[in-house]
């Protein structure tokens, strides 16, 4: 038996709430899409260890996360169960409390479970964030740049934002790219400032903005090859602050990871093999 921490909630937990319209994404890859996984599970990268750079991860199903410190080839350095045996939620990665390490979440249909401590089995904050049977593609990011990532939700071309992780409705919410979008949404603070904002990846086009509001990108570049050979990841893999492409190529066996350190067009600077 797991026995939560004071202040823990039990993965399992749930509440009550009903927050957005019923659409639903029908053209971006959704939580569902089978291609979104490699055949070991689900790419992830965040700051595991507060260091300032963002480094691989896998989740590979069944509340099974595997982390590594470093942008290398290697073994997992972290390995711990989040999650069910016969988990259906989508994985998120984020700085939930602020303290500059990033931890795990799942997200079931429209419930969030967001862990503050990587390797703890229950989660510390649960709240609803959606319609109830939610398929919108969930994005997690520090909106506001109160240094805390919250989530979002895109359907479609709909994004809908909120700054807190807490039940509630989306504080922004606009348009970004066409109706029945089929890029792959991402987020980050691409220039520097702070705050996380959307991007867009249609066959290895990548198309970045710099403000959570409808409008064209600010920056467009090509860098790597069509969904599904290669799954597009972000992040800071040099420690600038800013965070830049990477690509996942499924192809290899096992997976090849190619990182950037500029949002420009050009080879990967970075590039190892992680499971």
């Amino acid at each position: 038996m797991k026995v939560p921490r004071p202040g823990a909630v039990a993965i399992g937990a749930a509440a009550t709430a009903l927050l957005l319209s019923a659409t639903t994404a029908t053209a971006t890859p959704d939580r569902n899409d089978p291609a979104i996984l490699s055949s070991t599970g689900v790419t992830l990268t965040g700051d595991w260890n507060g260091d300032g750079i963002d480094t691989p991860g896998l989740y590979v199903g069944g509340g099974a996360w595997r982390l590594r410190n470093s942008n290398t080839s290697g073994s997992p350095e972290i390995s711990f169960q989040f999650g069910d045996p016969d988990e259906q939620g989508f994985p998120v990665v984020g700085d939930w409390n602020g303290d500059g390490v990033d931890t795990v979440g799942l997200v079931r249909g429209d419930t969030w479970f967001l862990s503050n401590f990587l390797g703890f089995p229950v989660a510390d904050v649960v709240f609803r964030y959606g319609d109830p049977g939610e398929q919108g593609f969930p994005v997690t990011g520090d909106w506001n740049g109160d240094g805390v990532d919250t989530p979002g939700l895109v359907r479609d071309n709909q994004w809908f934002l909120r700054d807190s992780n807490t039940t509630g409705g989306a504080d922004a919410r606009f348009t970004y790219g066409d109706q029945n979008e089929v890029g792959i949404p991402v987020a980050g603070d691409w220039d520097g400032n702070g705050s996380d904002t959307p991007g867009l990846v249609r066959d290895g086009v990548w198309l970045l903005r710099d403000a959570n509001s409808g409008g064209l990108a600010n920056v467009t570049f090509s860098y790597g090859n069509p969904w599904p050979a290669h799954w597009p990841v972000t992040g800071d893999w040099d420690g600038n602050r800013t965070n830049t492409p990477g690509v996942v190529d499924f192809t290899q066996d096992p997976a090849l990871w190619n990182l950037r350190n500029s949002n420009t067009t050009g080879f990967g600077e970075i590039t190892f093999t992680y499971f």
